[in-house]
């Protein structure tokens, strides 16, 4: 089938679910959910989450789907929706991780206040190493790998030697892969990650 028939054929569509045909946004649905899932789950590395934002990519479109023109497939239309969404949910997650690396930053004894912030999008297996390493270690990682706070920084942080600072990285990171290497939650990078310094 061409480009040409496809986009006809997905514009038809879009009309009629657009009329309150139950029949075809079903087809419309069914024909891109799984592609749009995949997608989603590529975009956020989270099952949960793209699960969340299809359902919330479904709901604008259903609302918005006179505005299709059939200049691509509903599926590309789609993705450009779910990915304005999953934009949006970076901006949320990137938010809630500063404040925590704000937090590590400016607590002067690094001790665990026992409310730290979830990771979404990192799962909780993620969470749970994340909470087993020590303070330091911990403000290290976050500050290196969320903030790319350079390691003469991180030093003036944890108010230590820049050699230390290094050493308490080196250690979270060895002790996250350690930690993670069982969970299928998420596979910690494996490069240095953040700026040279």
């Amino acid at each position: 089938m061409s480009d040409e028939i496809i986009k006809k054929d997905d514009l038809e569509l879009a009309r009629a679910a657009t009329g309150g045909d139950e029949k075809a946004w079903r087809r419309i649905y069914d024909d891109t959910n799984h592609q749009l899932y995949n997608f989603l789950c590529y975009q956020t590395g989270d099952r949960d989450a793209a699960r969340d934002l299809m359902q919330d990519t479904y709901v604008t479109a259903l609302r918005r789907l006179d505005t299709y023109r059939g200049q691509g497939t509903l599926l590309s239309w789609l993705r450009a929706v779910g990915l304005r969404k999953t934009l949006d949910w970076r901006r949320r997650v990137s938010l809630r991780v500063r404040k925590l690396a704000a937090f590590a930053r400016e607590s002067t004894s690094l001790a665990s206040t026992g409310a730290e912030e979830t990771f979404p999008g990192l799962g909780d297996g993620f969470q749970a190493a994340l909470d087993r390493l020590s303070p330091r270690q911990r403000a290290a990682l976050l500050l290196r790998e969320l903030e790319d706070q350079p390691f003469a920084e991180i030093a003036a942080s944890l108010g230590c030697g820049e050699p230390t600072a290094r050493v308490h990285y080196h250690r979270a990171c060895r002790n996250m892969r350690k930690l993670l290497e069982d969970g299928d939650d998420l596979v910690f990078s494996g490069n240095a990650g953040g700026a040279t310094s």
